[in-house]
């Protein structure tokens, strides 16, 4: 008999699907065109049950451009239905007004904005001339409706000295909530490797949030920026205790394989399929997820292995140690090995 772990799922982050009217430079999925495996809606309804049956407490709902997979909003309103917050991630990108009626219809609170800096920089990775100026428009639409907007940046080389303006323009705009995360070399960004930010652009990077106001609008650093020891500036900053990878946190691709992370795009992290097992068979298995279930200060390496917050952290983000150097458990960008203070 397998052996069972019953551990609570705080979140699910879902790509419905591949499919994509943007071809981004560091876009993880290298999204474009749609799976030929792709799982179709009535299986994802299924699916929206299993995890509510387990007790995931949210699901973000991603692509590709998530918009494109016909019955996201299905799914989404599913997922509300069975007490299960539930929110989207969008380019902004060819917003329809059937699409923009979809969202504001949705059960769903919060949609939040994928933004890569301001107009020049933004445009340049998304490779498209009008994306900013689409998305500024698609912002605009969302305000006076009932959902909150929220904003994630995917910091690169390129757009770390936009940080302070685009702070400017997202609060003047309603965003709420503002995420930073730094660029990871696989996918798309692997063939653009001259955009990753490095250990030696931390510093330039926390400095830009230290100096950020201290409001209205949050701003929250993503575990792949290192140890956090402070919450500075009012910005709620909490300290990182390790990556919730199979721990709290599940990924779901549009074929329908699981990892412990959706940034975890390498065949190693892949824990089972949803074609031929039950949601509830792979994360209650005590055997998957080894890679954190099992993890002991023992495994850390490098810088990690001497630090003293290393039993706390585990070493950073599994998919940016992995895909950097291959390495799961030694940060290659942590703030506090850079010398830096949060």
């Amino acid at each position: 008999m397998t052996k069972q772990v019953f551990l609570p799922l705080k979140k699910c982050v879902w790509e419905l699907t591949t499919l994509c009217n943007l071809r981004c430079f560091h876009c993880g999925s290298r999204a474009g065109a749609k799976s030929k495996h792709q799982l179709p809606l009535e299986k994802c309804l299924t699916i929206a049950d299993e995890l509510a049956e387990i007790g995931c407490e949210e699901v973000c709902l991603i692509g590709g451009e998530v918009t494109m997979f016909p019955g996201w909003d299905l799914i989404a309103d599913r997922l509300v239905d069975c007490g299960v917050s539930a929110n989207i991630i969008t380019n902004g990108y060819n917003i329809s007004e059937e699409i923009f009626e979809r969202i504001i219809k949705s059960k769903m609170s919060t949609v939040c904005v994928s933004v890569d800096g301001m107009e020049d920089n933004h445009n340049a990775i998304r490779g498209k001339a009008d994306c900013f100026s689409q998305l500024k428009a698609f912002i605009n639409k969302l305000h006076g409706t009932d959902k909150y907007i929220t904003a994630v940046t995917t910091l690169t080389r390129q757009n770390i000295d936009d940080l302070g303006e685009l702070f400017d323009f997202l609060s003047k705009n309603n965003v709420l909530i503002w995420q930073w995360q730094i660029c990871s070399p696989f996918g798309n960004a692997k063939d653009n490797t001259e955009i990753t930010p490095i250990k030696s652009d931390i510093p330039k990077i926390v400095q830009e949030y230290n100096q950020l106001p201290k409001g209205p609008m949050m701003v929250q650093l993503a575990d792949n920026i290192g140890y956090y020891v402070s919450c500075p500036g009012g910005n709620n900053l909490l300290e990182f205790g390790g990556c919730a990878a199979g721990l709290s946190v599940i990924g779901i691709d549009s074929t329908g394989d699981v990892r412990g992370c959706e940034s975890l795009k390498d065949d190693r992290f892949i824990e089972g399929n949803l074609k031929t097992q039950t949601l509830r068979d792979i994360w209650q298995d005590a055997e998957r997820f080894s890679y954190n279930r099992g993890f002991s200060p023992s495994f850390l390496t490098g810088g990690c292995a001497e630090c003293v917050h290393g039993g706390f952290c585990a070493g950073g983000c599994r998919s940016h140690n992995y895909f950097a150097h291959q390495k799961l458990y030694e940060s290659t960008v942590c703030a506090k090995d850079a010398n830096v203070s949060l």
